[in-house]
């Protein structure tokens, strides 16, 4: 298993950063919480850090609502950081979304933004947790651990419990 980690993080860990890591991450989890005005039809895609200044905040957004989400930008860069506490963005790059292509950008509200989230099936998170100590990137390791319990909690969500 020790080997198995190792080759992911010299794989995974170099695609992770270059999307914005643990930044993308978290941002993914708190999305439709964070900015509920947008949620709705902008996701973020990507993080991405230049040479000067902060972050880039890539948003797939609907073709309709681009010029919407651009007028708003100045207070979802200030709430994004505000949620970090720190400046961690410093511009929006908005990238159209298909009409039709709802997988990329919804536009009904996510259950995350109307409901509590369910408690995860913790027989399953304990199973897709097991190797992960064997992953020696910390954010990685962090990512990986979030998106097995989104995993956990849908499964629980799919059978009704929690």
């Amino acid at each position: 298993m020790k080997q198995v980690g190792q080759l992911f993080d010299k794989v995974a860990g170099k695609a992770f950063s270059r999307h914005g890591g643990q930044v993308m991450m978290e941002l993914s989890r708190v999305w439709d919480a964070l900015c509920p005005e947008v949620a709705a039809f902008a996701r973020p895609d990507a993080v991405k850090r230049s040479g000067r200044g902060g972050a880039t905040l890539w948003l797939k957004v609907r073709s309709a609502r681009a010029l919407e989400v651009q007028m708003m930008e100045p207070m979802l860069v200030e709430r994004i950081n505000g949620h970090f506490g720190r400046p961690v963005i410093s511009r929006l790059r908005l990238v159209q979304a298909l009409e039709g292509a709802p997988e990329e950008v919804s536009e009904e509200p996510s259950s995350q933004a109307t409901a509590e989230l369910p408690a995860p099936d913790e027989a399953l998170l304990r199973r897709l947790t097991h190797g992960l100590n064997g992953v020696r990137n910390e954010d990685l390791r962090t990512a990986l651990a979030r998106l097995a319990e989104g995993v956990a909690r849908k499964a629980a969500r799919g059978r009704g419990t929690g």
